[in-house]
């Protein structure tokens, strides 16, 4: 009889490395009863200047050496368990697949990035006839239009970074880590391998796909959904949704088109302000939801690696870092959404407002690191009464930094300049490909916010020596970290005030990012699945 033991914290034993030979070395077992081995899980510990890889591993072994193993308490060896498979994404829940699907539910999926494309596959696959709308363009003309408006055309207010297949994180450095452990997990990685994403996204710690490769995947995404027989639309904004006797009955395009199919999921992403509006205004009961805003900080990626390795970083990845304040009074703040070799880019969808984030490409080879430093505001401090409020309090600081440089250029100033209140005469060379303009950033994003800023960058400074120097640039705002509402859910995922309507991902307040974002998409798509099972 075989079973398997999880062995954690061994030292990688290099790719050129018998596994089997090195864990059976490693265990103090014979190699012959060692069956098999897999590598789940590989990540850099640079902790106290030790710089290595290390990894976990499901072995495979004869059941009594397993016994005896247990028995000896080695550390870092126990029984693999059926949670271990969901939480390294072993385990793999594939959809139920309705052979004869009821007439009457024809599902509508509102926004193609990760919540929307993987509800989309997901009910595709279990045989659903879906309509999948979004308002941008495909990923290829998406590219194109911003790289123009990078070089100073106009901004497409429905194809920009933030609306357009593969939603935000097309232009990000593509984190698909989470802390959300279960087989869908599972799902969501293999479908990203099927598509074209790096393998070593399934074992590696902090996976990232860069913005390079996520261009890359989404068309074989789309062409996976048009075998499935998903119909896709571009330039499809929805402007209101179809309500009738509590139940939305469909959508009304911006074209006056109106579709009548249902249910309807919600996938806009955290930047479809009018989209959610229009949500309330149909009647989908929403509470306010704290969020963090801040700036981008970006430094040369040398002086991270010095930071973090104690040296310059020879064959190792780019440094990174997370780091957080939490003082016993005033804001909290941490870092997000760190892009080694990355760059930070113009983020915005509509006029006259300036908003930051950061991207990355698969190699992470650029001169620079950034990453947001976000300050934490209460849903408290909005402005105005309803669950729209912080929508509000993001666009005036937004368009407070449009007034700041008049144009498109960012608002800037050195880290050393912002702790001490005054402009920056000398701004150095950043990676924004707008250009950025000498201004002060407390008068951008408030006292508040600018208060809690300065006091987490010494905190940093502590932890990242430099991080507070004359080298680092703060740029912003980054705004739009989370959505600043949520939509309440029962636990069908339904809108518990509007059946047939069902808000996910970022914008919803539901996910934090991409792996987050597809799995609420495929939650979505699974309880349409479980009502068709049970008749309801």
């Amino acid at each position: 009889m075989l079973v398997a033991v999880l062995v954690t914290g061994v030292v990688w034993p290099g790719d050129d490395v018998d596994p089997i030979q090195a864990l059976a070395v490693h265990l103090d077992v014979p190699a012959a009863s060692v069956e098999e081995v897999l590598l789940v899980r590989k990540s850099l510990d640079a902790r106290h200047r030790k710089r290595r890889w290390v990894a976990n591993f499901r072995v495979v072994l004869a059941a009594a050496v397993e016994a005896e193993l247990i028995g000896r308490g080695l550390h870092g060896v126990r029984q693999w368990t059926e949670r271990d498979g969901g939480r390294y994404g072993l385990t793999i829940d594939t959809p139920t697949v309705i052979r004869s699907w009821p007439g009457g539910v024809r599902p509508v999926v509102v926004g193609a990035g990760p919540a929307g494309l993987f509800t989309a596959l997901r009910l595709a696959e279990a045989g659903a006839s879906v309509l999948l709308l979004e308002r941008g363009e495909p990923v290829e003309e998406r590219v194109r239009t911003v790289n123009r408006f990078w070089r100073g055309a106009p901004l497409e207010s429905e194809s920009n970074v933030v609306y357009g297949e593969g939603g935000a994180g097309t232009f990000s450095d593509g984190k698909i880590y989470t802390r959300k452990r279960d087989g869908l997990l599972g799902y969501v990685f293999q479908r990203l391998v099927d598509f074209g994403a790096d393998p070593a996204i399934l074992h590696t710690a902090w996976a990232h796909l860069g913005t390079d490769r996520v261009r890359k995947i989404l068309p074989v995404f789309r062409a996976r959904l048009d075998e499935l027989g998903v119909e896709l639309r571009y330039g499809a904004c929805v402007e209101r949704f179809l309500v009738e006797d509590g139940r939305c009955v469909g959508v009304a395009l911006a074209d006056g088109e109106s579709i009548r199919r249902a249910p309807v999921v919600v996938a806009a992403g955290h930047s479809a302000r009018d989209t959610y509006a229009a949500l309330v205004e149909a009647g989908c009961s929403a509470e306010r939801r704290p969020i963090s805003i801040g700036a981008r900080i970006e430094h040369p990626q040398e002086l991270v690696d010095r930071a973090r390795y104690g040296g310059d970083r020879g064959d190792l990845p780019p440094a990174s870092y997370r780091l957080t304040h939490s003082p016993r009074r005033g804001r909290s703040a941490h870092t997000f959404c760190m892009c080694p070799g990355g760059m930070v880019v113009p983020a915005s969808a509509q006029q006259e407002r300036v908003v930051v984030n950061g991207m990355s490409f698969a190699s992470r080879r650029a001169y620079w690191a950034n990453s947001a430093v976000i300050v934490a505001v209460r849903e408290t401090e909005y402005p105005g009464p309803g669950p729209l409020a912080g929508l509000r309090y993001q666009d005036r600081i937004e368009a407070a930094a449009w007034r700041a440089t008049e144009s498109w250029a960012a608002p800037a100033q050195r880290v050393v300049d912002f702790l001490e209140g005054r402009l920056s005469d000398d701004l150095p060379r950043t990676s924004y490909p707008l250009g950025v303009a000498s201004a002060d950033l407390r008068s951008v994003l408030g006292e508040g916010i600018a208060g809690g800023l300065r006091k987490a960058l010494m905190s940093f400074e502590r932890e990242v020596p430099g991080f507070a120097g004359p080298e680092g640039v703060l740029i912003g705002p980054e705004t739009r970290t989370t959505s600043p509402l949520r939509f309440h859910r029962g636990d069908d995922l339904h809108s518990t005030s509007v059946r047939d309507l069902l808000p996910v991902g970022e914008g919803a307040g539901y996910a934090g990012g991409i792996a987050s974002a597809a799995l609420d998409g495929v939650r979505a798509a699974d309880a349409v699945i479980a009502a068709c099972l049970s008749g309801t």
